[in-house]
């Protein structure tokens, strides 16, 4: 039987360095299969060491930690999934910028906001005001002035407010509700902690504000004979 002083001898030590660094990357990964593959891969190497009769209990003792760390993961994963099958107007979220978003990202991105019903008139942002709010337009429409100016129209499935999340400065122009929409709406401090929090989410919403700027700049070019010089998208 191996004491707590062969599993800590100096001879063991790049060993535990190497355990520790996987330990880091399983933890950091978010993939399904991979942590299904691994809590049966990993286990299936304890029986192996077992079955060796050698001095394995270093192996052992941080695959059962890596095992632990999987678990712990798949499970995440298995209620964020639940959690995805009881949000209201999924299929609306599907639509535009997050139409290619996994439903890991998309169940974690929820969390950071909620559904609005919003009437027409509304004010979405103030043209040099602060932006507490990313909403993405999911039905209805909205117009865009800059200095009392309409310069776009923003359509079911874009974002409202993408370019204070972006820079946090001011908002750029004034966004206001024209038909009764139906929105989702990202607390701005929620959904940056989230982003700063989690790279896999934070690398599908940058990309997903990213499409929804390239799709509002082709509009924008397309009609640039009715845009004042030096206007941007929201």
């Amino acid at each position: 039987m191996a004491s707590i002083m062969d599993f800590f001898s100096p001879a063991d030590l790049p060993g535990h360095l190497s355990y520790v660094l996987i330990a880091i990357s399983y933890y950091a990964t978010n993939i399904y299969w991979l942590r299904v593959t691994a809590v049966i891969g990993l286990a299936l190497e304890i029986l192996y060491f077992q079955l060796s009769h050698g001095a394995m209990h270093t192996g052992i003792v941080w695959n059962l930690v890596f095992i632990l760390i999987n678990i712990y993961q798949l499970h995440v994963l298995l209620r964020e999934r639940i959690q995805l099958r009881h949000v209201t107007d999924l299929a609306l979220l599907r639509r535009g910028v997050f139409a290619t978003l996994g439903n890991v990202q998309l169940a974690r991105l929820v969390q950071a906001g909620e559904w609005r019903n919003i009437p027409a008139d509304t004010a979405l942002t103030q043209q040099g005001q602060p932006v507490a709010q990313l909403v993405l337009l999911c039905e209805g429409s909205a117009r865009v002035e800059v200095d009392g100016v309409v310069i776009a129209q923003l359509q079911a499935g874009t974002f409202c407010g993408e370019m204070a999340f972006i820079s946090d400065q001011f908002a750029s122009a004034t966004v206001i509700v024209q038909q009764p929409a139906r929105a989702f709406v990202f607390d701005m401090e929620k959904l940056r902690l989230l982003v700063q929090r989690d790279d896999l989410v934070g690398a599908a919403m940058h990309e997903a504000v990213g499409r929804d700027l390239a799709q509002k700049i082709d509009r924008g070019n397309r009609r640039v004979g009715n845009v004042p010089e030096g206007a941007s998208p929201v």
